[in-house]
């Protein structure tokens, strides 16, 4: 069980991005918040800022985003190129998984309300508990940016982002749904209150999906992981 070694996206949403973070996107920053934002922003996207990004196999498919976007277009965009890099994170994941894994497929993206431009895409759900009415589900995610997860207060405040900078990371969240699939809440008594994991290193988010996609411990698949690459030399 390995995991990709250069997961860099390249050059993506074209030449203007940088512009839109001075205009309706940086809207209430202070004008050297605005400035950094914009930089960072154009770094980010055109593969410039020597930082490790999530995916790039499939770069063409990428909505362009460009300066005369209004914010409901870059809404639009984000979440379209988001749901694209949940399906890569989930064929990435799926093929890397042990054969019993239960990770089943799911796509669904969202940005964050008070920046159109970061946000994150469900790409994988595994059903780890049922009674009657209620379904106990652990679902996977990718954001393109980094920050604190609230389960506590859900809702509009789940996302605490450290900065309007771009970045990478991936986790899991421990959900109660109800038989027709509508959220009834975080299952708080599962991981760090709901939260089953969060990491934006690669290779631990592929060990927490497959432990809880297989129910086999971290040290477990380690040992399997280790006892595959001696049996390899």
């Amino acid at each position: 069980m390995t995991t990709a070694s250069n997961l860099q996206y390249g050059a993506r949403f074209g030449d203007d991005v940088k512009k839109i973070a001075n205009s309706a996107l940086a809207a209430g920053l202070a004008p050297s918040e605005a400035a950094a934002l914009s930089a960072r922003y154009a770094r980010w996207f055109s593969g410039e800022s020597g930082e490790p990004e999530p995916m790039a196999t499939s770069a063409k498919k990428f909505r362009k985003i460009t300066a005369n976007m209004a914010v409901a277009e870059v809404i639009a965009a984000t979440k379209e190129n988001l749901s694209i890099l949940g399906d890569d994170a989930s064929d990435l994941f799926t093929s890397k998984l042990p054969a019993e894994h239960r990770l089943r497929k799911a796509i669904r993206s969202s940005v964050l309300p008070n920046a159109p431009y970061l946000g994150s895409c469900k790409f994988g759900e595994i059903v780890t508990g049922r009674s009657q009415d209620v379904f106990a589900v652990t679902q996977m995610f990718i954001a393109n940016f980094d920050g604190d997860l609230d389960t506590v207060a859900g809702g509009a405040n789940l996302y605490q982002p450290r900065s309007r900078e771009f970045d990478q990371m991936f986790f899991g969240l421990h959900l109660l749904l109800d038989r027709d699939g509508n959220f009834l809440g975080f299952n708080q008594s599962q991981g760090d209150k709901g939260v089953a994991f969060k990491t934006k290193d690669i290779g631990t988010a592929l060990y927490s999906i497959a432990s809880a996609s297989t129910g086999l411990s971290l040290d477990a698949l380690q040992a399997r992981a280790a006892a595959s690459r001696k049996g390899l030399k």
